[in-house]
C-alpha cells in the first residue's frame, strides 16, 4: 500500500488533489491531510503524517501538486520491488550538492534530471526540463515537489522538524540521511505539475545555509566522477505546453 501526505493551509472535507490521486495511482493507498493552518512546518507535518502512515511506500506531495499520468503507484511498486537498495524516488533532482551552493540545481546540465511542470493559476502551462532524457537517473539529492520513500526507512530516521521548522529544505535533508544507505533516482515514468512556483527569498536562503552548516562535512557529494564548473553553468530550460498537453487535472 502506498500512503500519500500532505500538510494544507485550509484543509477540507476533500479536495481537488485527494480526488486526482485516488484517479490516478493505480493500486491500494491512503491519503493523509495534515492540517497546516497554525503554520506549521512541512517537516513537523510530514512527521505527524509519517505517524500515521500505514503504507509500505510513503509518498509527500506539497498541497498543490497533481498528478498527470494514470497508475503512477504501480510504477512506484515495480521500482521499489525490483531494486532492494532503492530507497527515494524523485521526479527532479541533481547527482552533485556543492559544499558552498546550497540550491540543487546549482550543477547545471547534465547534472540535474528531472522535470517539472507548472501549471499557474494565471493560465501559465509550462515545464521546467532539468534533463531531456527519459529514464531512471540515480542522484543525490531530490526536489520536494514530489517524494516518495520505502516506509521501512522511516522508522528509523525522520524529518528534521527541529533545524528546517519553514517551508524549505527539508527535502534535502531527508535525501541526505537516505543517501547513507541506499539509493535514490529520478524517474520520468511519474508526471505532475504543480500550481505555484518556488519562491527563493530571504527564508529561503537562511534555511539553505542551515544545511550547508548541518553537513559541512559530508558536502560535496556525487554519483558521477565528473565535477561541475561553475564557469560553464548551463541552466534548465523551460518549455511552453499550451496546446502540447492536456491543461485539466485529473480527477
Amino acid at each position: 500500500m502506498i500512503s500519500v501526505i500532505t500538510c494544507w493551509k485550509h484543509p477540507a472535507a476533500q479536495t481537488i488533489q485527494e480526488r486526482n490521486v485516488h484517479k490516478t495511482i493505480g493500486t491500494e493507498h491512503e491519503y493523509i491531510m495534515i492540517d497546516g493552518s497554525r503554520g506549521i512546518g512541512l517537516a513537523a507535518a510530514y512527521n505527524q503524517g509519517i505517524a500515521q502512515a500505514k503504507g509500505d511506500i510513503i509518498v509527500f506531495v506539497p498541497e498543490d501538486v497533481f498528478f498527470m499520468k494514470m497508475n503512477w503507484g504501480q510504477i512506484l511498486e515495480k521500482k521499489f520491488l525490483e531494486d532492494p537498495w532503492l530507497g527515494m524516488v524523485g521526479v527532479a533532482g541533481t547527482q552533485y550538492l556543492f559544499a558552498d551552493k546550497y540550491s540543487w540545481t546549482a550543477a547545471g546540465r547534465p547534472f540535474i534530471k528531472g522535470r517539472i511542470v507548472h501549471h499557474l493559476e494565471n493560465g501559465d502551462f509550462f515545464a521546467v526540463v532539468f534533463s531531456a532524457e527519459n529514464g531512471d537517473f540515480p542522484v543525490v539529492a531530490i526536489d520536494g515537489v514530489f517524494m516518495a520513500v520505502k516506509g521501512t526507512i522511516l522508522q528509523s530516521i525522520n524529518f528534521d522538524e527541529l533545524t528546517f521548522n519553514g517551508p524549505c529544505f527539508h527535502d534535502l535533508d531527508l535525501c541526505m540521511k537516505i543517501n547513507r544507505n541506499h539509493r535514490i533516482i529520478v524517474t520520468t515514468d511519474i508526471v505532475v505539475k504543480k500550481r505555484t512556483q518556488s519562491v527563493f527569498d530571504k527564508t529561503w536562503n537562511t534555511f539553505g545555509q542551515l544545511f550547508l552548516n548541518k553537513y559541512a562535512d559530508q558536502l560535496p557529494l556525487t554519483t558521477v566522477k565528473s565535477m561541475p564548473d561553475p564557469h560553464h553553468f548551463i541552466s534548465s530550460q523551460v518549455v511552453d505546453l499550451k496546446g502540447k498537453a492536456p491543461m485539466e487535472t485529473i480527477c
